[in-house]
């Protein structure tokens, strides 16, 4: 198994639903890889927060006398309504609705307290979740920084797990995409950038690395991106990119098809 392989099955590795040779393998990659081994214990200590949150349950003696108070008001009705006249039988009523009001009052009390208790959790929880996405932000960050080729496709590889990764980590990509002396770091940080189609500033990347990529294959993916997005502002370079005489004609095959739905 691979980190990424990892990561997908971490819950189900904690929760104990992976079968005997699957939960000795993640166990055996744990072991000998920090980075899974980081992610194993914050998820531990995330779970372990969770379980932290005692159900707010209401008192059972609470419950018997709130029926306890409306049956004795219910007798005392029943046994004094013929007797009484109208005013005082009109006074019972609004005895029986006032007790009735104090108790929903009460109730209503508890209910505040029970909210409060779990509006406190909320909070501690999205702290920790907080918490934990800037754990592994720094952790991404200091990979993507490795000398070693294979770490730093590895990083490249964990941004999939931010939903809406902050300016930080689409930054750290962009410089891997644009500068990286490995082809494919570029590659997979090209790859991994195009997933956030609706960011200006990777808009912005994939136009500038137009006019300053040579490798083909990179050319290739930056040019069906901005195609995919209609990115208007791309025919400019692309077409200087179909101009150049250095350019492959497989490429400029790809330019013109391109040009061809952009325009």
């Amino acid at each position: 198994m691979n980190c990424i392989d990892i990561e997908q099955r971490i819950v189900d590795y904690i929760d104990g639903k992976l079968n005997a040779d699957e939960a000795k393998q993640v166990q055996e990659h744990i072991n000998s890889c920090d980075d899974c081994k980081l992610l194993y214990d914050e998820t531990v200590s995330l779970f372990a927060a969770f379980n932290k949150v005692e159900e707010q349950i209401p008192n059972e003696s609470l419950r018997e006398g709130f029926y306890k108070l409306l049956e004795e008001e219910k007798q005392i009705l029943d046994t004094k309504v013929v007797e009484l006249p109208k005013q005082e039988n009109e006074f019972h009523w609004k005895r029986a609705f006032q007790v009735a009001a104090s108790l929903v009052l009460m109730f209503s009390g508890y209910l505040f307290g029970s909210l409060k208790v779990k509006q406190d959790t909320n909070e501690q929880i999205i702290a920790l979740q907080k918490e934990t996405y800037s754990l592994k932000e720094g952790m991404v960050l200091a990979m993507i920084e490795n000398q070693s080729v294979s770490k730093r496709i590895q990083a490249v590889n964990y941004t999939e797990g931010f939903e809406k990764p902050d300016t930080k980590i689409l930054e750290a990509l962009i410089e891997r995409m644009q500068y990286d002396g490995n082809i494919n770091v570029r590659l997979a940080a090209a790859e991994a950038l195009s997933e956030f189609p609706e960011s200006i500033i990777v808009k912005d990347a994939f136009i500038e690395a137009l006019t300053i990529q040579k490798d083909p294959g990179l050319q290739i993916a930056i040019i069906q991106f901005l195609v995919k997005i209609q990115e208007k502002r791309a025919i400019a370079p692309l077409q200087k990119l179909l101009e150049h005489s250095d350019t492959p004609d497989f490429v400029k095959d790809q330019v013109s098809s391109g040009l061809s739905e952009i325009i």
